[in-house]
């Protein structure tokens, strides 16, 4: 077509240029578009970061710079703020994904020569920053589209320093959530089964979640089920291996603990219901083992 030069020009114009000082991106609207489920705690952070930014003047030096251009921020206002962005840092005041956001901002305002601070002092203190905000932060599993709304050209050595530190920062926070996790889920059993079945259904289907829990106590609190509970647990691991076959590889190793620690307990005695339910527990939790050594996933391990 003719045209078709300017109307890619037209649609650059009203959507592109303009995008990040006149249009917002609203994740929950994403997601239901997409799936079709309004999450009402997506909704709420959203609509919470909408409020936060109605008057810019009173929030806080690093949520100016992270909710508007920083070119909107007057001369006389700009090195009052850089510098309690830097002390809000320096304190721990902000988040993980907040620091990094922050950096790759300070990293680009240094090179335009706005912020006379030397890079190589700027990332110590955010260095030493992120390890006090890791204290009380959370885990962010969103990292792509969180750095995403910032946009500011390929990632210098600095800033890719920073990402190191936050990724092994955050993988973590990871592991202390899913360590909670595990905790409160596994001390339903054997008293709260109804319980266990409903969170561990929702929450952990998917992923290694018996790497995150002492493998004594597993079988502690297995032992004390009932019978019918032993066989419903272990019919549900069969089930979850079949389906998520990769993603709780990483809790093999405390899987195959597992059932030495069961065949330890059963070798030798007298059979009763509950010991023979162990000892098929046990051969089932073989089959589940016997799954990463087969050809087809040791091929795709190697392709990965």
């Amino acid at each position: 077509m003719d045209n078709r030069q300017f109307y890619i020009k037209e649609f650059d114009n009203t959507y592109y240029y303009n995008f990040k000082s006149e249009y917002r991106f609203f994740k929950f609207i994403e997601i239901y578009v997409r799936t079709r489920i309004f999450d009402m705690k997506v909704f709420k952070k959203d609509m919470e970061m909408i409020i936060s930014t109605v008057d810019t003047s009173n929030l806080p030096g690093y949520k100016r710079l992270l909710t508007e251009e920083y070119w909107k921020i007057s001369d006389e206002d700009f090195d009052r703020i850089i510098d309690e962005i830097l002390e809000d840092v320096k304190t721990g005041k902000t988040s993980l994904i907040e620091n990094v956001k922050l950096f790759i901002y300070f990293d680009y305002l240094i090179k335009k020569g706005l912020i006379k601070y030397d890079i190589k002092m700027v990332k110590n203190v955010f260095i030493n920053g992120m390890n006090i905000s890791s204290l009380v932060s959370t885990y962010c599993d969103n990292v792509e589209e969180e750095l995403d709304t910032i946009g500011i050209g390929e990632p210098s050595q600095d800033v890719e320093d920073i990402l190191k530190h936050f990724h092994i920062l955050n993988s973590k926070l990871k592991d202390r959530m899913y360590i909670e996790k595990a905790d409160s889920i596994f001390k339903c059993i054997p008293m709260k089964m109804e319980v266990f079945y409903e969170r561990f259904d929702k929450e952990c289907m998917n992923i290694p979640i018996f790497k995150y829990y002492d493998v004594y106590q597993t079988f502690q609190r297995l032992s004390c089920a009932s019978n019918e509970d032993i066989v419903t647990i272990k019919e549900k691991l069969l089930n979850r291996a079949d389906l998520y076959t990769k993603e709780i590889e990483p809790e093999m190793k405390n899987i195959k603990q597992l059932k030495q620690v069961i065949d330890d307990y059963t070798r030798g005695k007298e059979n009763s219901i509950k010991l023979v339910m162990l000892k098929d527990f046990s051969k089932d939790l073989g089959k589940i083992l016997d799954k990463y050594k087969t050809p087809s996933f040791l091929s795709s391990k190697k392709e990965e």
